[in-house]
């Protein structure tokens, strides 16, 4: 199971952290690295894909993958590499990369700037601010690699007091997953007790005597029943 970024905005309501930026920075960069061992330009289905909000996919391992389905209807050129929307010829897997990297930056950038008012500044660090920059030049050899990328991240991780990655990842599919479900956890006879007894304590002053023996019966039997 798996959630989109767009998903995990949307039911927030707000923009992701900056944290949370190179935090998904740093999965997806992994993840595009792993693919990029794997495939080659033999076989253009496995990179046909363009990296937007809605094909960005948060896995419950706090990983990242990205997907090409159910995303037709979407509008995706402000996510597309100027050289893709030119038809320019790709010669290269390096080439093909840098592709995915512009896309990637343009879609943490439309994150960081999600339902944030247009008055507002989007708040993002210089050295992350300067990573996104370097992700979405229109050139493509001036483009940051995934390589530079990952390094960025790395010195991110070592110069903060950040959690890891992958827990910040998790976090955004429970915002959905959790709300979807609709299940939530039984409360168990110990907090039942607890609320109890804090409900006597408000009630103190509000009942009469003779009423309190009934709500210590009941506070006796759940004792049991733990």
């Amino acid at each position: 199971m798996h959630v989109s970024l767009a998903e995990a905005l949307e039911v927030r309501g707000g923009p992701l952290q900056e944290e949370e930026i190179w935090a998904v920075l740093n999965q997806s960069a992994e993840s595009l690295q792993e693919l990029f061992r794997k495939v080659s330009l033999a076989d253009p289905a496995a990179l046909g894909f363009i990296i937007s909000p809605w094909s960005l996919l948060l896995l419950p391992s706090g990983s990242v993958s990205f997907t090409d389905e159910n995303i037709s209807s979407q509008d995706l050129r402000a996510f597309t590499a100027p050289e893709v929307l030119q038809n320019q010829s790709l010669t290269s897997l390096s080439d093909v990369e840098k592709i995915h990297i512009y896309s990637l930056g343009m879609t943490l950038y439309w994150g960081a700037d999600y339902e944030v008012p247009q008055s507002q500044p989007i708040k993002l660090g210089d050295h992350l601010n300067s990573i996104l920059l370097g992700m979405c030049e229109d050139v493509i050899y001036a483009r940051v690699s995934v390589r530079t990328v990952l390094d960025a991240c790395s010195a991110h991780i070592r110069n903060s007091n950040c959690a890891p990655s992958f827990s910040y990842v998790k976090h955004l599919v429970k915002l959905v997953l959790g709300n979807l479900s609709g299940v939530f956890p039984k409360p168990s006879p110990l907090s039942l007790l607890l609320t109890l007894l804090s409900r006597v304590s408000r009630e103190s002053m509000l009942v009469s005597l003779p009423d309190f023996p009934k709500t210590w019966i009941l506070l006796v039997f759940l004792l049991f029943w733990i």
